[in-house]
């Protein structure tokens, strides 16, 4: 704490109590009243203990406070009148004086000087009022702004005050009155209501004072005078004439008898005569005092004179005794508590005990030595802080820049009462040791005092000194190049980020208007000053190396070594500033300067990242334009990607993929195609694209290709883009071409169907590929053969294109490629029997013949097939395919839908044929596939075949039956010619029974035929003719002709006519 002492000059109205002579033969006081003393001086035939302090003071001397200053007071008072008790609320003063007198006062600035003697702070004498109670001194004034209320005690008697004229509040006057307190939960300078306890002759009673209501709500009873009071909350804790003891109002509320209402502490000290005099030595006055939440201290001694060893005795309000006891040499004439502080006025000195350790030990000693004339009596607790108390100067030479950075307000809530001056008790930052030490260049002490402050709970994180003197500390540590504690200081400080980029002047000149100039920065002039001082990075690594070049080091070296972590600090900094999002008006420079770090240093993934990131605020433009002027070219196509401006990527790309530039940092074609990939709502660029890259890459554009929609496609070029796979020699050039080939037809292009027949080819040598070259591949032919003639012999129906269809739709692992074998086979066999027929059939021949003639033997079938050689195309798929199910649907049902022979002619197999016709067509290919299977297949699958065709087909093979029979070979069994005798038997049969049958009805028919005539003749009678009868069908003459009679018309016509 640091004593700041106002000298009061009273008026001559409150000199003396005018008309009243007994002024000067004072009354006894109210300590001698309740049998207590003030000490030695009682014993000196009862004069009041500080009578002493009546002599004139002069100037208030200096307080030793362990290095503080202290401030002399050039108004001394010559008066008799003297100030007994203070309060202060804002820049209110109130002062009670010895005669009955309240003086208001308004203090217009206190200021701290730092030091300088001979600065008194100005104060306006505002009233003054005359209690008129007999020109008794004022013990106690409490006040309480914010009810416009002050209460004062005079003499026995209190009273209330309105505020600020003065005025007694009518029905407010209490006689009797021993001590008065109020309920410490609230703070006085806020309070808008109170309980205010008054200590009376034989009652407690508390009051409730809100707005111009003061109401009476308990009264409690009691036996013994009190001496001292005080409360907090439920509990009030007493100093009576017998004990120390702690009323529960709660409990006393409900029943004053109540067991545990009353608690008894401590006997209080009683009188005792000197048995050398005989005179009767009364106790120091006991004191109570509330020292924190539902805590209470009383003090004892162990003499009745208050000489010796006086204990402060802290307490619950249950009476137990929780922490440490203080101890003091003698007995305290007044004792005050400020949170965390004891503060207690002795005859020599004023100490502050901090009860935030464990001993309680003592914190400072004031007025050590000051003269007894201008030394303390008494120390009060302010209701509120000195308005506009602040820091004027910290320093002998002056920082006016400090105090901006220091907080405006110190606490300066006790003050101490001498004769006729104040001290104003104010907390002293501990942070101005701090700033000394700075100055004196001791940056590590400073930064452990921080540190202490900050753990002791005197100084906040957050707040404007601590941030001052740890940003001040990294100043001098970045000066030293001691780069990681400047870091950790300045994150800790909150440096602004751009105070910094000020020291690296290429990023400041790279930055340009962007970062503001350092004198507009929101920081105090004086940091500002020191980080001025520092100069730039380059002069402080070129000095730092010079000196510590030596011993062999290489200076140039060690120079680039300090540079680059200069650099380092600079980019974790920044980093640090970007994620606590503190500086949001500085983020446009932080992250610019961040992409230039990023840049310098190659971190591709953090600048991707920072450019790319919602809250961005790079400025591309100057970004830009430092990657353009450094050459840095990939860096500025990322910018622009980050901007949406894929025209300029690609340009910058382009570039770099014909080697017009260099850099090492792009990712290549790689990295182009897959950007290009991502720009298919942007069909044009991704056309241009691809007309770029299929001259330079044509395997590349292929992957492009994939991102253009069918419109795009269609508007290709195809016949350049073939052109340039097939002269790059592509590796694997065949599925370059394919991967072109199958997109234009699926997009419709114009060119598709002529690019057909290549496709075809293509998947001819790919099949060719996957079966040959290798003895591995030739096993994977052999085991795809041998699985169709597994599943062949399982079912002789099922033909090779249903089953790789099948085989190629299955879910198997490719490890060794086979699966993805299959698949390219049957999509090739997809793509030969799809009609109508687009591709040339010959020339594909030709491609099968000449590259897989081994391999492809289905393939081949179909394509002859489609030439119009079914007949052909069925002998090869028996000898050389074994596809017997194929050649069954070839020869023996063209017409049908999933026929090879509808490949020739497509149209031909929808015209009508007869039933005749269509049996003589499948008779025709029952004979030719049962000639093929007996003269190309082995002998075990030709009798399955040939029983399998004549179970099914017997019946159009009747007529030649025996030319069968006689061809099958004699070893075959029986069963297998069964069908075809059993059915010729039953026709042989069937033709007998048919003759004898026929030649029956034959003669029926007959004998019928004859009845009828003789019928019709026997009815008809005679006909008559002549020359002159016509036919009546043709209308000619009979004449000699022949004729017939109709019977039922009657109508006579030519035979010829019937």
């Amino acid at each position: 704490m640091r004593p700041l002492a106002i000298g009061l000059q009273l008026g001559p109205e409150e000199a003396l109590v005018k008309g009243n002579t007994s002024a000067k033969t004072r009354r006894p006081s109210l300590s001698q009243r309740l049998g207590f003393g003030s000490g030695k001086e009682s014993a000196k035939g009862g004069e009041e203990g500080v009578s002493k302090d009546a002599s004139p003071a002069g100037d208030p001397p200096d307080a030793n406070d362990n290095d503080r200053d202290s401030v002399r007071s050039s108004s001394p008072m010559a008066i008799s009148a003297k100030v007994e008790c203070v309060e202060v609320a804002g820049s209110d003063m109130y002062v009670g004086t010895s005669h009955g007198h309240i003086v208001h006062y308004t203090v217009a600035m206190v200021e701290l000087d730092g030091g300088r003697s001979g600065a008194t702070p100005e104060y306006f004498r505002v009233s003054s009022v005359d209690l008129k109670l007999g020109g008794k001194r004022v013990e106690q004034v409490l006040a309480f702004p914010v009810l416009n209320r002050l209460v004062v005690l005079c003499g026995s008697t209190a009273q209330v005050l309105s505020l600020p004229d003065l005025r007694p509040v009518p029905g407010t006057m209490m006689k009797g009155v021993s001590c008065l307190a109020y309920d410490e939960r609230l703070q006085r300078s806020a309070a808008a209501a109170v309980i205010l306890c008054v200590a009376r002759v034989r009652s407690i009673q508390l009051y409730r004072m809100a707005g111009a209501e003061l109401r009476l709500e308990l009264e409690v009873p009691i036996t013994c005078s009190v001496a001292s009071i005080c409360q907090y909350g439920q509990y009030l804790c007493v100093a009576d004439t017998e004990a120390y003891k702690i009323l529960d109002l709660a409990k006393l509320r409900t029943a004053p008898s109540a067991e545990g209402a009353r608690l008894e502490l401590f006997p209080t000290q009683q009188p005792r005569t000197d048995p050398d005099s005989g005179r009767v030595i009364r106790p120091p006055r006991p004191r109570t005092l509330v020292v924190g939440p539902g805590e209470f201290m009383f003090l004892t001694s162990s003499a009745s004179d208050g000489d010796a060893t006086t204990l402060g005795v802290i307490v619950t309000a249950l009476g137990e005794a929780q922490r440490g006891t203080l101890q003091f040499a003698s007995y305290p004439k007044s004792v005050v508590y400020d949170a965390p502080f004891l503060i207690a006025a002795f005859a020599g000195s004023v100490d502050v005990y901090d009860t935030r350790q464990p001993e309680q030990t003592l914190a400072q000693r004031l007025f050590v030595d000051t003269p007894d004339a201008g030394r303390p009596r008494r120390v009060c607790a302010a209701a509120g802080f000195l308005a506009g108390t602040r820091l004027a100067q910290l320093d002998s030479e002056g920082e006016p820049s400090l105090s901006r950075a220091l907080s405006a307000v110190v606490r300066a809530s006790v003050v101490a009462v001498s004769q006729d001056s104040l001290y104003v008790l104010a907390d002293e930052p501990p942070l101005l040791l701090v700033s000394r030490m700075l100055r004196a260049g001791r940056v590590e002490e400073a930064v452990a005092a921080v540190d202490a402050a900050l753990a002791s709970g005197d100084v906040s994180q957050a707040s404007a000194e601590a941030r001052y003197c740890v940003l001040m500390a990294g100043v001098q540590y970045f000066a030293r190049l001691l780069l990681d504690d400047a870091l950790q200081l300045f994150r800790r400080g909150s440096l602004d980020p751009r105070a910094l980029l000020h020291v690296y002047s290429d990023y400041a000149a790279y930055l340009g208007p962007l970062l503001e100039p350092l004198e507009r920065l929101p920081m105090p002039a004086t940091l500002c000053a020191a980080i001025r001082d520092l100069g730039t990075v380059s002069q402080l690594v070129g000095s730092s190396a010079a000196d510590m070049a030596g011993n062999g080091c290489d200076q140039e070296a060690l120079a680039e070594a300090l540079a680059a972590n200069a650099l380092e600090v600079l980019e974790r900094y920044l980093e640090h500033v970007r994620l606590s999002e503190e500086f949001d008006v500085a983020r446009t420079a932080v992250d610019t300067a961040l992409a230039r770090l990023y840049a310098d240093h190659d971190h591709v993934e953090k600048f991707t990242a920072l450019i790319g990131s919602r809250d961005s605020r790079v400025d591309s433009s100057v970004a830009i334009a430092f990657c353009r002027n450094t050459k840095r070219h990939y860096y500025e196509s990322l910018l622009h990607r980050a901007r949406g401006e894929p025209r300029q990527v690609l340009g910058i790309w382009r570039r770099l993929l014909s080697g017009e530039c260099e850099d090492a940092r792009f990712g290549g074609m790689p990295e182009y195609v897959a950007y290009v990939g991502t720009l298919t709502e942007q069909q044009d660029i991704l056309l241009a694209e691809y007309a770029w890259l299929v001259d330079i890459d044509a395997a590349a554009s292929l992957r492009v290709l994939a991102g253009l929609t069918d419109v795009s496609v269609a508007a290709l070029d195809a016949d350049r883009a073939m052109a340039s796979i097939q002269s790059q020699k592509v590796e694997g050039g065949d599925g370059a071409q394919r991967a072109l080939i199958e997109r234009l037809i699926s997009a419709g292009h114009p060119r598709a169907s002529h690019y057909l027949t290549y496709l075809l080819n293509v998947y001819v040598r790919q099949v060719r590929d996957c079966y040959s070259g290798d003895e591995e591949r030739h096993r994977r032919l052999l085991a795809l053969e041998e699985r169709f003639r597994c599943a062949q012999a399982e079912d002789l129906r099922l033909t090779f294109r249903v089953w790789i269809a099948k085989a190629a739709a299955e879910d198997k692992s490719d490890a060794l490629g086979s699966q993805s074998a299959i698949r390219l086979r049957a999509q090739l066999i997809a793509m030969l029997g799809a009609r109508p027929i687009a591709y040339d059939a010959a020339a594909v021949l030709d491609c099968v013949e000449r590259e897989a003639p081994a391999v492809l033997h289905l393939e081949k079938a179909m394509l002859i097939a489609a030439l119009g050689h079914a007949s052909d195309a069925g002998e090869f798929l028996v000898t050389a395919c074994q596809d017997y199910a194929e050649a069954e649907l070839l020869l023996m049902r063209p017409y049908a839908p999933k026929s090879l022979a509808q490949l020739a002619n497509v149209a031909g197999a929808r015209r009508t044929r007869g039933p005749q016709q269509a049996k003589e067509e499948e008779t025709e290919g029952v004979r030719h596939l049962l000639r093929l299977y007996m003269a190309h297949v082995d002998d075990e699958m030709a009798a399955r075949l040939v029983a399998d065709l004549l179970h099914r087909y017997s019946e159009c093979l009747c007529d030649d039956a025996g030319a069968v029979l006689v061809s099958i070979p004699e070893h075959w069994p029986y069963a297998i010619a069964e069908p075809l005798v059993s059915r010729q038997l039953a026709r042989l049969a069937h033709r007998e029974r048919s003759s004898s049958i026929e030649r029956g009805l034959r003669q029926s028919l007959t004998l019928a035929e004859q009845l009828r005539a003789i019928d019709e003749h026997r009815d008809a009678g005679p006909i008559v003719l002549d020359y002159s009868q016509a036919c009546a069908k043709c209308h000619k003459l009979l004449g000699s002709s022949a004729f017939v009679l109709v019977p039922g018309s009657r109508e006579i016509r030519h035979v010829s006519c019937g």
